[in-house]
């Protein structure tokens, strides 16, 4: 029997990571979702390849990788604007620029390589079929802080694509490019979906609640917690930002037991300087609890690079309800208009 096709990583990036939508409903055994730091990227990435939402893809931070694909491929990068150049092995000719947003088809051979992006931060990356990785507790996403399920990429992994990838691409391109040879002409559909990026990036404004802690700090601290333009800071990663700037007046903030805390919590170490948790957090932490990013803020924090400015909007929780119910009903009708024009799963699973 033939190996199964794959990707080969030439080079990982800054930050290459295995995910899907992760592994929710385990904070009693002390493990956060972890997978997609925005799962509705994903899930979209996915739709455009015409795989079920939550098939395994790849996680893009910052400069990212360069991959060869064994075998023709569907694929399909949603969120930050990250140009990636491809180069066809039978052609000497220039690279040609990979377009966003869109299903692509590429075929066997081709080498791809992502740049640092131009806006955002974080991209996701969908292959029609998924990748054909092991489930580790119901998922197979790499959670870097547990140590679980794939570790980031390193410079000669290679990941296994379903059997039939190249079939599918073949399948689900020609249905979706209306020729029987994909590759026969231009390999993307004209159209392409909004990147979804704030259009005030690298500015991002986190609508956010008062915490269990916000009225323990002094009335010149809190309007300083939300007056400040703060400064995501280079420590940060999936766990969470670390924010820069004036430190706040932390003396007199009680010693508090660890408590449960989420994606979004932002705490306030004695420092003065608070940090956002993100999609692979801790599941309870001890520092006061100042402020909780409204659900709606997901894809904003996932897009927050080194160097961006948060300021922190307080809503109250009608405003912060309406922002969700906004968000997941747009994303519920761009998914089935991709569903209308890309089609469903063709086996109802992958």
């Amino acid at each position: 029997m033939s190996e199964a096709p794959a990707i080969e990583v030439l080079k990982p990036g800054l930050l290459t990571t295995v995910q899907d939508q992760g592994r929710p409903g385990r904070a009693a055994i002390a493990l956060s979702r972890g997978g997609a730091a925005d799962p509705r990227a994903m899930a979209l990435a996915n739709a455009l390849v015409g795989n079920a939402l939550g098939a395994a893809g790849l996680e893009l931070t910052g400069p990212g990788p360069m991959l060869r694909l064994e075998a023709d491929a569907w694929i399909a990068c949603v969120g930050a604007r990250h140009a990636c150049r491809v180069a066809r092995a039978d052609e000497g000719g220039p690279d040609v620029a990979l377009p966003a947003n869109r299903p692509v088809f590429v075929p066997a051979g081709a080498t791809l390589r992502w740049q640092a992006p131009e806006a955002g931060w974080r991209s996701w990356l969908a292959i029609a079929g998924g990748l054909a990785l092991p489930e580790v507790l119901g998922s197979r996403s790499g959670h870097l802080a547990a140590g679980i399920g794939p570790a980031r990429l390193a410079a000669g992994d290679r990941l296994p694509l379903a059997a039939d990838a190249a079939a599918l691409a073949r399948s689900r391109a020609a249905a979706v490019l209306r020729r029987d040879d994909p590759a026969a002409g231009r390999p993307w559909p004209s159209w392409h979906l909004p990147d979804g990026l704030p259009t005030t990036w690298p500015e991002i404004e986190l609508p956010v609640l008062a915490g269990r802690h916000f009225g323990l700090l002094s009335a010149t601290a809190r309007a300083a917690l939300l007056d400040t333009a703060w400064t995501v800071g280079a420590q940060s990663n999936r766990q969470g930002l670390r924010l820069q700037g004036d430190p706040l007046d932390s003396r007199g903030l009680p010693q508090l037991a660890s408590e449960p805390v989420a994606f979004g919590t932002v705490q306030l170490p004695p420092a003065g300087l608070p940090v956002v948790l993100l999609v692979e957090h801790q599941t309870t932490g001890g520092y006061p609890r100042m402020l909780e990013a409204a659900s709606a803020a997901e894809p904003l924090l996932a897009q927050a690079a080194p160097g961006c400015r948060v300021r922190f909007r307080l809503v109250e929780l009608d405003e912060a309800d309406r922002l969700a119910h906004r968000l997941a009903v747009e994303h519920r009708q761009r998914v089935a208009g991709v569903r209308t024009t890309c089609g469903h799963p063709f086996d109802g699973e992958r």
